[in-house]
Formats: structure tokens, sequence, C-alpha cells
């Protein structure tokens, strides 16, 4: 199948299944075989279904609701979301991605983070451009993006990839008063392996993993590139739990 279909069977997914909570419908979605790398979920369809029986037992969406899912971006085979979603009263970033075959969710990861308190703010953690330029070429967006990702492990000056103007999402480099690129050469502590680089149009996702300090994280950004270089940054990180070998999630 083609990636616009991939991307529209996610979408589907998370309204019929996730949203409104259809559970008959997990054999037309799931691959009898799905790998799931969230390790606090079982493998397989009994994992969605037991994930999707638990959310039965809570209040359904109210009717008119806004979509969860910010933005979702594909490639091939590979299909990305980037949701803002509140559970249990938390707020909450998620990334998931999805690997499908024939039409059929085969394959998932995911990242989540609990959000701090941005009410009021005109940049958070979720928000900003969505929209994908598909007229960009993804293999030229995924160019800058490793040249970024290579001075950054490479542990040399990142030179003319970033705007001047670019919108910072990840609060911890808001925080900082840095730059990107001048927060990630300032990290010399942490330790950067990249797993997959997926890219559409002028957005490009980075799956990796960092170490600090002997605690290893899951580590998803995403890219906006414009104009040959990065115009916007969001990241979602989750420490990898304890006796968890770190392959496995990934």
């Amino acid at each position: 199948m083609d990636t616009i279909t991939n991307k529209q069977r996610i979408l589907s997914f998370y309204k019929l299944i996730v949203g409104q909570r259809k559970v008959e419908l997990i054999p037309e979605f799931i691959c009898e075989d799905y790998i799931q790398h969230n390790p606090t979920v079982k493998q397989g369809r009994a994992g969605i279904i037991e994930m999707i029986n638990y959310l039965k037992t809570l209040p359904p969406p109210p009717v008119g609701a806004k979509s969860p899912i910010i933005r979702a971006i594909q490639e091939g085979d590979l299909v990305v979301t980037h949701l803002d979603i509140t559970f249990m009263g938390k707020r909450m970033a998620v990334i998931d991605l999805f690997k499908l075959k024939d039409g059929m969710l085969a394959e998932h990861w995911d990242v989540i983070q609990e959000m701090p308190d941005q009410m009021g703010m005109a940049i958070t953690a979720t928000n900003g451009t969505a929209e994908i330029n598909e007229s960009a070429s993804a293999i030229k967006s995924k160019e800058i993006v490793e040249r970024f990702y290579k001075a950054v492990i490479q542990k040399v000056p990142v030179i003319n990839l970033v705007k001047p103007d670019y919108i910072e999402h990840d609060a911890t480099v808001i925080e900082s008063g840095k730059s990107l690129d001048a927060y990630w050469s300032d990290d010399n502590s942490r330790q950067i392996k990249i797993h997959r680089i997926i890219g559409e149009g002028n957005f490009v996702v980075v799956q990796s993993e960092f170490k600090r300090a002997d605690k290893a994280f899951v580590f998803y950004e995403i890219f906006r590139v414009e104009q040959e270089k990065i115009a916007e940054h969001w990241s979602v990180r989750q420490a990898i739990p304890d006796g968890i070998k770190p392959a496995a999630m990934f």
C-alpha cells in the first residue's frame, strides 16, 4: 500500500479503535503477530485488546472533542504521530511510531513525557506548525538534520544549519537560555545513538537513545526544515525502565 494510505490507516485506527473503543475491529487493523516495543504492554493483539477494554471503563471523549493528534509524518511503511493527550489528570506529549505491512499495523514504538505547566504560554511542547510542505524534498530535509546530528555526535561546531529565529518547543532547551546547537554542543556527557531518521516533505523525525550518568533514555525529536535550515524543533524523552534492555525499546 502507498504511504498516504498507510497514514490514513493509522488515523482510522486512532479514530475507530482508540477513540470509539471498537475492539471488534482490531483484527482488521492489527497483525496477529504485532510486535510491541513498549515493555508495559503485551505482545500481539492481546495488548491492544487489553488497552481498549481498559479505555472502555473510562468516560468516552466528549462529542466534538479536539483530536489529540497534532502531527502525522510518514515515510514508506513507517508512520509517526505526535499527540497531546490528557490522561488521569495529567497532560502528556506522546510520539507513536508504527510500521505497517500490507495496510496492517505490524510493529509499534512510543515515548511518553509529562508536560510542564505551560498555561498561557505562546510556545508549548506540542503547538506550532503542523502542516507539512509536501513540495519540499524529504531527502534534502533529512540531509540537513543528519548533518546537524553528525556535528553534534562528533562534537564539532554546528555551522549554518539552524535558523537564528528558529522556534524551540523543548522546555529544557528553552530554560537553558541556549540555542539548540549550543545546548547540544555544551552537553558533553550525553552519548547518542540514532536508530531511525524518518522524513516527509519538510518534517523529519529522529528516533534515538542517549545515555547520561549511566541512565538510558528513549528520545524522539521532530524537526521542521525551512530554507535548508532547522526552523522548528520538538522533542519527547522517556527514561528506559530499570531492568529493561534498551534494545527492547528500539
